[in-house]
């Protein structure tokens, strides 16, 4: 359920560019109820499909936890109620995933809607048809159909464009051109919903925690009606203030992973989004079910339905568990059970890595992340003595992994399946100006036998690691394996969603269905305004599972969806 994305430094190959993020604050469930699905229950573990959560980023202390909830008055449902029965919860909106796409959902259904400033727009399209748009009617309200015909741009979803286009004009051309937007919140227009994530605030941006800068440039990276260069600016400045040991990124407009995660986190609290949001909670099943009364069979002990009419009485019904601390600062799970019409899905795309699928890949020598590389540097297991690592793919991840094991000085070998001068690689594709880390990997690439401590191996691919840490290696020449002698293996070549929560595991919702769903091949087939799936109505999709790999896009997406529930809304009380 994490949301990671494309501005994010710790990414796939170049081969699997794809992408994916997640949100903040605690609710904690009722933990006296009798008629609850389930108590308050020790769990050994999480699931395999699930997967660990990453040490130390993802867990706080029982102390810190505990201090938290007091903090947010999250106990039981001190901040936001719920309709309940028979220990079901109901609400109308069921957000699974807590990043950028989470918390943008969650604003907008807060009752935060943008309104048309009336300033003129440079593009002017765009600007012929806002002249002939009420500006005291929200943007939720409007035909965002007519505003995003025509537009173009890096998303291939329309209102994403709009909604792009009017926060930030002309961004791709490098201008500084501010919102044509202003938001007024309304109480009146709250939508009941409920954000479900298994991180904290940030999803999976919390547990990149780094001084790794972005991809993006900081305007991109910002959420609504936030400015992040101001806060920035305050932010950069308080840590100086505190003489705390700060070092601002080298290239100013853009931003560091940490403070990324800081600004997420610090954009619910302002926004007041904290008692929407249920954080450290993972979904374990979503389902239609018949929202009705139900007797019990004399003879066999089963419910069954009542025998009137069940139309319209079809809602989603979402399962899973939080992770909670109780008075004892020790760490236990309670069950939840919501049931909504409305789930949208804004889990993102980066749960599960890609394997290679060749002999060996389960050794322990074999890493798939930067993080897992990081933790065995900690643990001494790793030293500039060691044999060299491999680095398998030629993405941004693992260009970051190739920067980190220069900065520590520990020979590198670097194979992907490219040719060098391949434009598809993404590394060209970046301006030198602005990213000249990666510039200097991707000349490391071209330049192969300059450095020593680096050796590039383009199109070749891995065919087996073997027991003892050698790794066998495959060119475009026949006959010619090599053996390569390695400490570790860091393979990263793209990463796909976790829906097994859904039935079939999402399978159904593609664009190609039956086969999985990929942020790159196969995506959420979706209405192109209302972000609503084609195949279920009522399920929606944002961000990366419908090809909004940026921060900057994937706001567009809770704008198409608010504005179809307003509508239907409306269109049910009429």
């Amino acid at each position: 359920m994490a949301e990671v994305h494309l501005d994010q430094r710790i990414r796939p190959s170049d081969e699997d560019i794809g992408e994916s993020a997640a949100s903040l604050d605690f609710s904690l469930l009722d933990l006296i109820d009798a008629e609850s699905p389930g108590r308050a229950v020790k769990r050994g573990g999480v699931s395999a499909e699930q997967g660990p959560p990453s040490p130390d980023k993802v867990r706080q202390s029982g102390k810190k936890r505990v201090e938290e909830h007091a903090e947010n008055g999250r106990h039981g449902d001190a901040v936001q109620s719920f309709t309940k029965r028979n220990g079901i919860r109901y609400t109308d909106v069921i957000v699974i995933g807590n990043g950028p796409s989470g918390i943008t959902m969650s604003y907008f259904l807060s009752g935060h809607w943008p309104y048309y400033t009336g300033v003129s727009h440079p593009n002017e399209l765009l600007q012929m048809k806002l002249e002939n748009i009420p500006t005291d009617v929200s943007l939720v309200e409007q035909d965002l159909d007519y505003l995003s015909d025509g537009l173009e741009g890096r998303s291939s979803n329309p209102v994403a464009l709009l909604f792009d286009a009017l926060t930030h004009p002309e961004a791709d051309t490098g201008m500084d051109v501010k919102s044509v937007l202003h938001w007024e919140h309304d109480t009146d227009k709250i939508i009941p919903h409920v954000v479900l994530g298994r991180q904290a605030e940030g999803g999976t941006w919390q547990t990149l925690n780094s001084e790794v800068q972005t991809l993006s440039i900081g305007s991109w990276m910002e959420l609504p009606d936030l400015p992040i260069v101001q806060w920035l600016a305050e932010y950069r400045s308080l840590k100086q203030e505190l003489h705390e040991d700060y070092v601002p990124p080298s290239v100013q407009n853009r931003t560091s992973l940490t403070e990324v995660c800081t600004y997420y986190s610090d954009y619910v609290k302002k926004k007041h989004l904290c008692s929407y949001l249920q954080n450290y909670s993972t979904v374990t099943s979503v389902e239609r079910v018949l929202d009705v009364s139900h007797a019990i069979d004399d003879e066999s002990g089963e419910q069954n339905p009542c025998c009137y009419d069940h139309r319209g009485k079809l809602k989603w019904e979402v399962r899973g568990y939080q992770v909670i601390t109780n008075e004892r600062g020790e760490e236990e799970t309670v069950d939840f059970c919501y049931r909504a019409p409305n789930v949208v899905l804004a889990t993102g795309s980066y749960d599960i890595p890609n394997k290679l699928g060749i002999s060996g890949e389960s050794l322990p020598y074999v890493l798939h992340s930067l993080f897992e590389l990081e933790s065995v540097m900690r643990s001494g297991h790793l030293t500039t003595e060691s044999d060299p690592v491999m680095v398998i793919g030629a993405g941004l991840s693992a260009a970051d992994v190739i920067l980190f094991a220069e900065s520590l000085s520990i020979p590198i070998i670097h194979v992907f399946r490219r040719d060098v001068e391949d434009p598809k690689i993404i590394l060209r594709q970046l301006p030198a100006a602005l990213y000249p880390e990666y510039h200097h990997v991707l000349q490391m690439m071209k330049d192969n036998d300059l450095d020593d401590s680096y050796k590039a191996y383009p199109e070749h691919e891995v065919i087996q690691c073997l027991e003892d840490g050698k790794v066998v290696i495959r060119g475009p020449n026949v006959g010619c394996d090599l053996v390569i002698q390695v400490s570790y293996v860091v393979v990263l070549v793209g990463s796909r969603p976790n829906l097994s929560f859904l039935p079939q595991d999402g399978k159904n919702l593609g664009i190609y269905p039956g086969l999985g769903i990929d942020a790159k091949n196969n995506l959420v087939h979706i209405d192109p305004l209302s972000y609503q799936s084609v195949q279920e109505s009522g399920l929606f999709a944002l961000g990366p599972l419908v090809g909004d790999n940026f921060v900057r896009f994937l706001r567009g997406g809770a704008l198409g969806v608010t504005s179809f529930l307003w509508q239907k809304r409306k269109e049910d009380k009429n």
